[in-house]
């Protein structure tokens, strides 16, 4: 019988973020948990910088220093332009579906059941209070504040057909690694129980872009034994339906339990033995 493997995974690092910690620190902290954990492969699940070229700097720079396969797939925040002009978030996709690491058109095949699949999927404002239009909801300007990602992408199509989009690539890959269990890896909110509760003076309007309701059809249509996302920045599971539904985000520092990055790296990381 051969030896079970492991592999992990991670979201929301946030690696230019911090305040006391620098991208180097999260290099070398999750280098060395990694080593600690004896990971065979280590996903992260999106968010990892503010800066696309900076995502991908990072994917590279860990897997180098490890020698351990590092997958990844964007979040929101990697698909920003910050100090660009004019974003291009169609090119940006490209060049992350283009990139060896990244898990979009490229599911893994973890063994003769299990494919690992992997898409950021997007949000389209299935949750939110119902007083806000669709049109309100589009701009993502709320009182004061404004939805960032409306001012660092720029996508050539809405919210919601983004989301169909993505739904779409994620079916191509199921059907690619022809495997009968498959472990779904998403950057947004996938279920509306990982969503902030409502009501909420912040997210009755801003729970629109937490999550989506379009993999509902994947749920239906595949055996999807596991489900792991991010982009809420706290950690959960619930079983459900036959599907184990777990959010991993390590999140910024101000939401960490504790001050130590090791401990919250280690507390964050779900690990799945096959």
């Amino acid at each position: 019988m051969s030896e079970l493997k492991q592999i992990g995974f991670i979201s929301d690092l946030h690696i230019d973020s911090s305040h006391k910690y620098q991208p180097a620190d999260f290099l070398s902290t999750l280098a060395q948990l990694m080593t600690d954990r004896r990971l065979d492969q280590l996903v992260l699940g999106g968010d990892i910088t503010n800066h696309y070229s900076t995502t991908i700097q990072f994917v590279e720079r860990l897997q180098n220093q490890t020698g351990i396969p590092v997958y990844f797939i964007p979040g929101n925040h990697d698909y920003w332009e910050m100090g660009e002009r004019t974003p291009d978030s169609e090119k940006v996709h490209q060049i992350f579906v283009d990139h060896p690491q990244s898990l979009m058109n490229k599911p893994l095949i973890l063994n003769d059941e299990i494919g690992l699949v992997g898409n950021p999927g997007w949000y389209n404002h299935a949750y939110h209070d119902k007083r806000f239009s669709k049109e309100e909801l589009e701009v993502g300007k709320y009182r004061m504040a404004t939805w960032q990602d409306k001012v660092y992408t720029k996508w050539q199509q809405s919210d919601a057909d983004l989301s169909k989009k993505f739904i779409f690539d994620t079916e191509q890959d199921i059907l690619r690694v022809e495997r009968p269990k498959i472990i779904l890896v998403t950057h947004v909110i996938t279920i509306p129980e990982f969503t902030i509760p409502l009501p909420n003076k912040i997210f009755d309007f801003f729970n629109a872009y937490i999550a989506t309701d379009d993999f509902d059809e994947i749920y239906q249509k595949y055996n999807v034994t596991h489900s792991i996302m991010g982009h809420v920045h706290y950690r959960g599971e619930i079983n459900r339906d036959g599907t184990r539904f777990v959010t991993n985000s390590l999140g910024y520092q101000k939401q960490w339990w504790t001050k130590e990055l090791y401990r919250e790296l280690t507390d964050s990381l779900w690990v799945f033995n096959y």
